[in-house]
């Protein structure tokens, strides 16, 4: 068993399903929120993708190099191009894993002058939880504007990611 493999696996499997759920956003529903106040599904793309780039601009500042933003304006707006967007978003899953693929090669914490993750799982962890988080809004914006979907779509693009069942 390879540990450090099996990490960047399960990175690579949050990936795919950051992917399949962008891929439910379009130009007609992208504008819709899960609160009030709260972000639009294209923001809450833009936003992942900008928490990625920061994090890993701060702790692995070569593997952040490359990335541009997904926003439009130091506010945030997202960018008017969607699938520009994803793209981004491809491209920081891409250089979180390569970031933390060699910040456990060479081993000890990941760190700057303001950020200090004790050791590289943990920033892997971080990213994967700040991620799980906005995929819930996204859900449940779809939901309250009729869009959720089904199981059948779920299982094989979220849950099946992870596990298989057979019954």
């Amino acid at each position: 068993m390879d540990i450090t493999q099996d990490l960047l696996d399960s990175w690579d499997r949050q990936c795919k399903i950051v992917d399949s759920v962008a891929s439910l956003i379009d130009e007609k529903n992208r504008h819709v929120t899960p609160s009030e106040d709260g972000f639009s599904l294209d923001r809450q793309l833009s936003h992942m993708h900008g928490v990625r780039k920061f994090f890993l601009s701060q702790v692995a500042p070569d593997h952040a190099a490359g990335l541009v933003s997904a926003s439009a304006d130091e506010l945030g707006t997202p960018l008017e191009d969607l699938e520009a967007i994803k793209a981004c978003l491809r491209a920081s899953g891409l250089a979180v894993r390569a970031g933390v693929e060699a910040a456990i090669a060479k081993g000890g914490p990941m760190a700057s002058e303001h950020v200090v993750y004790d050791n590289p799982v943990l920033f892997l962890q971080h990213m994967v939880w700040h991620d799980g988080w906005h995929i819930g809004l996204i859900f449940l914006a779809l939901r309250l504007n009729g869009q959720e979907p089904p199981e059948e779509w779920e299982e094989p693009n979220v849950w099946g990611q992870w596990r298989t069942e057979t019954w």
